[in-house]
């Protein structure tokens, strides 16, 4: 056999073993297969039709196949995102190996140790029970322990084997019971399954769409968010009553709200985040269960997404708050309810939607950075993280499990991939859609390019595809972790705006290069050209819209008229949207646009400006879109897209985005006694 130095670390092909300065770590087979196959070849452009031959042995694979390996080998070599010193991408052919690379024989073969052998076991396993219908990678475990941390790693199972997509899991103290919330087909449904293989049985109310089930202390009842089109309401039901779905409403919430619910250690007290509006900052809020009395926390000034998430310490009752302090960057706070204050412990300089308190004291677990392929636990002190678990599909919804004498060391989240597509009219959809997340489509004013967002790299990437040339490429963003929530084309298609969680990026299609990265105090909604040099975008600040023109020439924002929440234009028209929504374009209000949905979801202006015409999602059937004349006369495109998913417009050419299919598992992680 044969060790290689690669960069900083040593490498085993025979135990799969990846040395480093933070430890050792276990590569998933065909992940060190490849790693092996770059150390055979070092510094040579390795096209992918290569590395199928030679590392995949001819095996039909998913188009995403490779680009995911890729991204766990680089994430075991730790290779920095923006200055590769391992596994460079070559445009156009595949990958090369950058770093130095010394192989030197190993006088016989390196036993496998015992632990090694029943992870291997493991891996197989696991791979062998994915979600139907599914061929996904397996789990890798990365064993990078910090010095004051385990050094064994928890082994990790699906705690149900179902066709559907599941999240939002409590686990009882009984290890069995297990409350997930899936689809239905029409609305999501809580479910209970009370020990392994049986049958799931529905338990939330039937009347509308639940989720963010959480079993009692006590486990004597649930509690639960419940919603219709006009409703939303928190829910509790006794465990005697489960099966009959019958509910007592605890609280009418805020209709554009939605919060994991947290139960104080005694199940006197219940704590939820909620906002006024959809685009409203979120805050906290305690509500006293025998009295049903609301009261606001001490907590930190509210801005952009607001204190949005919340988690109560099974011991202490201190509470876990999650709040946004800039766009993009998450700040971990601890509430005091006695003494009704607050602390900060951890500014994070990437977005999280959930953390909750550790096992251990003075660590909190949490999903790693967007998109989420691990879950780690970080000391709140140090702000160092450790690895817990590494998936190949995404990581959400972490919950503590606490056994019956109300202890515990183990985790459940939900493990999940979805794949959308894109569609558009004249182009068959194998042209620019991959196994996983193509998404937000932006078709270029001269029709010549469709730009999109993809993660079939594994992280968010810019791809554009070129129907002159049939040619497909991908812009790297200049970091990761980033939430692209629109692409729009400048007039000229010479500059691509990318509006994200954590700023605007500006591409040049000339420069091949980001030539302009804007950060906002507050969250961009409706970012748009307003012309070639200048931007247009709203903030919600105040209980209020405000209105921006931004000139990337000055790097100012000019202030528009007050009355103005939204602006919106092309070089046929211009429209504006003022407090209450109503659209008006030359001094006249556009009633007829009352037929549309809600204009604002997601950051975006849903209308698209097409020359001298208006489109909008419908707001009776959520499939069609509402084409408006200049004379306002409408007619109706049927199915054009799902359920008021992303479009692009261009002389009536319409690309749209589908959600194909949806995996996720519960797994759970148990750690060796």
């Amino acid at each position: 056999m044969t060790q290689w130095r690669v960069g900083r670390f040593e490498f085993d092909a025979n135990t799969r073993r990846l040395r480093g300065d933070d430890g050792d770590v276990l590569l998933e087979p065909k992940t060190a297969a490849l790693l092996a196959y770059f150390c055979q070849h070092p510094q040579r452009d390795i096209d992918r039709d290569e590395l199928l031959k030679n590392v995949w042995h001819g095996q039909v694979v998913a188009d995403n196949s490779i680009n995911r390996v890729v991204v766990l080998l680089r994430k075991a070599l730790q290779d920095d995102d923006k200055a590769r010193r391992y596994i460079a991408t070559v445009p156009k052919l595949g990958y090369r190996m950058i770093a130095q690379v010394a192989a030197h024989p190993v006088e016989g073969s390196e036993p496998i140790d015992r632990e090694s052998t029943s992870r291997a076991r493991l891996i197989r396993y696991l791979a062998g029970v994915a979600a139907v219908g599914l061929a996904v990678s397996v789990l890798v475990w990365a064993l990078r322990p910090e010095p004051d941390i385990t050094s064994t790693a928890p082994s990790v199972r699906p705690l149900s084997r179902l066709a559907v997509a599941q999240s939002s899991a409590d686990l009882a103290r009984d290890g069995e019971t297990l409350l997930y919330t899936a689809s239905d087909g029409e609305r999501n449904v809580i479910f209970q399954i009370a020990g392994p293989f049986a049958e799931p049985v529905p338990v939330s109310a039937p009347d509308g769409s639940a989720d963010f089930a959480k079993w009692s202390y006590g486990e004597d009842f649930i509690v639960y968010q419940f919603r219709t089109q006009n409703r939303c309401e928190f829910h509790r039901v006794n465990r005697s009553e489960l099966q009959a779905r019958t509910a007592s409403v605890l609280y009418e919430c805020a209709p554009g709200s939605y919060s994991e619910l947290s139960l104080s250690p005694d199940d006197g007290t219940l704590y939820f985040v909620e906002r006024d509006s959809a685009t409203s900052p979120y805050a906290v809020y305690a509500l006293d269960l025998a009295g049903k009395t609301k009261r606001r926390l001490s907590q930190p000034v509210a801005r952009g997404y607001g204190n949005h998430y919340v988690d109560v310490h099974p011991r202490s009752g201190a509470l876990l708050l999650l709040s946004d302090h800039a766009p993009g960057k998450t700040s971990i706070y601890k509430l005091d309810v006695a003494s009704n204050s607050f602390v900060l412990h951890r500014r994070l300089d990437y977005s999280l939607d959930s953390a909750i308190w550790s096992h251990r004291d003075g660590f909190v677990v949490h999903p790693s950075r967007h998109p989420s392929y691990q879950l780690l636990e970080t000391s709140l002190d140090e702000g160092v993280s450790s690895v817990i678990v590494s998936d190949s599909r995404r990581i959400s919804g972490p919950r503590r499990i606490i056994n019956a004498d109300g202890a515990g060391s183990d985790y459940l989240f939900t493990s999940y991939l979805y794949n959308r597509d894109i569609e558009m009219q004249e182009y068959p959809a194998a042209r620019f859609n991959s196994a996983v997340m193509d998404y937000l489509p932006a078709i270029s004013h001269a029709r010549h390019q469709l730009a999109f967002i993809s993660k079939r790299s594994g992280d968010s990437q810019i791809w554009i595809r070129d129907f002159r040339d049939g040619s497909l490429r991908s812009i790297e963003p200049p970091d990761t972790g980033r939430r692209f929530l629109d692409l729009r084309w400048s007039p000229n298609d010479g500059r691509l705006l990318a509006n994200t969680n954590s700023g605007i990026l500006i591409y040049s299609m000339r420069e091949e290069a980001f030539v302009h990265i804007v950060s906002l105090p507050l969250p961009a909604h409706a970012v748009r050209w307003h012309d070639a040099r200048t931007l247009s975008f709203s903030h919600f600040e105040d209980r209020r819209w405000q209105a921006y023109l931004y000139s990337l020439d000055t790097e100012e924002a000019i202030t528009l008229d007050e009355r103005w929440a939204f602006s919106a234009r092309n070089d046929q028209q211009q429209i504006y949207l003022d407090q209450s929504l109503a659209t008006y374009r030359d001094g006249e209000v556009l009633e007829e646009l009352e037929r549309c949905a809600h204009p604002v979801w997601r950051a975006q202006l849903r209308y698209q400006l097409d020359g001298a015409d208006i489109y909008c999602h419908a707001g009776d059937v959520s499939s069609d879109l509402l084409r408006f004349g200049p004379d306002m006369s409408m007619s109706r495109v049927e199915d054009a897209v799902e359920r008021y998913e992303f479009f692009s417009v261009r002389h009536g050419q319409i690309a749209s985005t589908r959600v194909v299919s949806a995996y996720s598992d519960i797994m759970r992680t148990r750690r060796p006694d």
